[in-house]
């Protein structure tokens, strides 16, 4: 009996030898599967500008029920410096021209105007047989210049006017309303009968550094105060400017809303 119990002790150390190293190999092999999931795997750093085009595409095409490739997004302004945001980047559509797209972000806190068209893919050909010449190609209401625009020249209503034009050949990015060339400004000479492009032209500066332009808070139906502020820096139409109370010296915000005019936030 003796002899047995060393025997005995020792075939068990050896089973929880063999238990503690079992162990030691699953817990090591859980780590490495759990290190090499697809959470390691960290995508490739896109810059801001980047995330904020994708964001939009990816936005427009889920609200459209279009693909993200079909998404034209205008060029910003060279001066605009898009920034990073902490958090994710909400959009909306704030005014009546659905093709400004207002992305905002709120750590830290900034807004940022797109302008968006939606390419239509053509339609495959059901048929090899020639088309009918008698048929009359459709027609599309566009907005067209009804004078010589220049570069540089402030548009209102009686600079456009809509008018039926050749849909086959027509781009994508083409305006429908004149209210879509209202607080817009040409960049580029077009000629009268041209249809306009999103592309064509951009918010005009309503606001300019330095000026004292009418603020208002509230809301226009109810109670709403105003007051003259002095503009930090110029402003487009929807932008978002910095603002100076002359008489406290304390900085606010605002959004251009028209000439010389803004509302807080």
């Amino acid at each position: 009996m003796k002899n047995k119990l060393p025997i005995f002790c020792r075939l068990l150390d050896q089973l929880v030898a063999r238990g503690l190293l079992m162990g030691l190999a699953v817990w090591l092999f859980s780590a490495s599967s759990f290190a090499a999931g697809p959470g390691s795997q960290a995508a490739p750093g896109s810059s801001p500008l980047q995330v904020l085009q994708n964001s939009v595409k990816n936005w427009v095409a889920q609200s459209g029920h279009v693909s993200a490739d079909q998404v034209v997004l205008a060029p910003l302004d060279a001066r605009v410096k898009v920034r990073a945001c902490e958090r994710p980047l909400a959009m909306d559509v704030p005014f009546s021209n659905a093709q400004t797209i207002r992305v905002r972000c709120t750590q830290p806190v900034w807004q940022q105007f797109v302008q968006v068209n939606v390419a239509v893919k053509a339609s495959e050909p059901q048929s090899q047989s020639k088309p009918d010449k008698t048929a009359e190609p459709a027609k599309r209401w566009v907005l067209v210049a009804s004078v010589p625009l220049q570069r540089g020249m402030t548009l209102n209503e009686t600079h456009v006017q809509r008018a039926q034009v050749d849909s086959t050949s027509m781009p994508v990015n083409v305006l429908e309303q004149a209210s879509e060339v209202m607080h817009a400004e040409v960049v580029r000479d077009v000629r009268p009968g041209v249809p306009l492009r999103s592309h064509d032209i951009r918010p005009t500066v309503l606001v300019k550094r330095g000026q004292m332009v009418l603020m208002s808070v509230g809301q226009p139906q109810g109670f709403q105060i105003s007051a003259r502020v002095e503009a930090m820096q110029d402003g487009r139409f929807g932008e978002q400017i910095k603002l100076k109370n002359r008489d406290s010296g304390r900085e606010l915000s605002g959004r251009v809303q028209g000439p010389n005019q803004v509302v807080g936030l």
